[in-house]
């Protein structure tokens, strides 16, 4: 049999006539940013107007969750089925029926046992990436924001200008419903303006003052026009404040006044008259 003659050498070293030339080292006295290594600065720019947005792939992770999904279905069906025959395996092999038992199943099973360890194995991994897929998207779509239309406009045209990378490799900023900025989280609903907050908390005693004061207002009457005046400052706080006001319809307004009000007259008629008594007496 005859072998190929060798590939000449020179000095010892075999040639290599195929191998492309060694490049010369970069000329370390400039430095040229480009390609995705530009575009990658640019995102790291906290000062920059282009915010890095990504797209969180929802179809595909949806596909992948759907597809997993039912992978641990149909093993879920089949690990009942092992069990359904080793239950009856071990039932007719026995009058009495013995607790089950791992390690004996592990030491004296039979093929239907050893089937079901493996099958817990699979179940196991299985288990695992569906969990880990299901964690990882749960926490990509929480607490996250939609880039504005403003912000996509601003990327792109700053990808026209540049050119960083490849116009086919920018189409993801055509999917605008699929993106997320990864430094900015979810905007939390506005606080509650502070005098709403004094109004949500002054209202309540104000609205106990009446009582406080029967005790020192000799007379029916001048019980019944405190509680009409405290009715009245009560009703324009509620009508002029925006977060108070949006928590009932206006007639339900109307009703729960009117029986506020008609509760302290009924308060007032109760407590005794002591500063009229008084004044009587003398």
């Amino acid at each position: 049999m005859a072998y190929p003659p060798p590939p000449q050498t020179t000095n010892g070293h075999i040639a290599h006539p195929d191998r492309p030339p060694v490049p010369d080292p970069p000329n370390s006295s400039q430095v040229t940013i480009a390609g995705y290594e530009m575009l990658a600065r640019e995102l790291s720019n906290n000062s920059s107007s282009v915010k890095p947005m990504y797209r969180k792939f929802s179809y595909l992770n949806h596909r992948i969750l759907l597809h997993l999904q039912d992978e641990l279905q149909e093993l879920e069906e089949r690990l009942r089925t092992v069990d359904e025959i080793v239950a009856q395996l071990d039932h007719s092999s026995s009058e009495q029926t013995t607790p089950a038992s791992r390690r004996g199943d592990a030491a004296f099973g039979g093929d239907w046992h050893h089937q079901r360890t493996l099958l817990l194995g699979r179940i196991f991994q299985k288990t695992e990436q569906y969990n880990r897929a299901l964690k990882s998207f749960q926490e990509l779509s929480a607490d996250r924001t939609s880039p504005e239309p403003e912000q996509i406009e601003t990327y792109r045209e700053w990808l026209k200008l540049k050119t960083p990378i490849h116009e086919v490799e920018t189409k993801f900023l055509d999917h605008g419903d699929d993106l997320l900025l990864p430094n900015a989280s979810r905007p939390s609903p506005p606080p509650q303006n502070r005098d709403q907050m004094i109004m949500f908390t002054c209202l309540p005693v104000g609205l106990m003052l009446p009582v406080l004061l029967f005790s020192v207002i000799p007379t029916l009457a001048g019980r019944f026009l405190v509680t009409f005046l405290i009715s009245v400052a009560a009703g324009f706080v509620t009508a002029t404040t925006t977060g108070i006001r949006e928590l009932l319809l206006v007639n339900e307004w109307v009703v729960y006044g009117s029986a506020y009000f008609l509760i302290m007259a009924a308060v007032a008629g109760v407590i005794p008259q002591y500063g009229g008594n008084a004044v009587m007496s003398s």
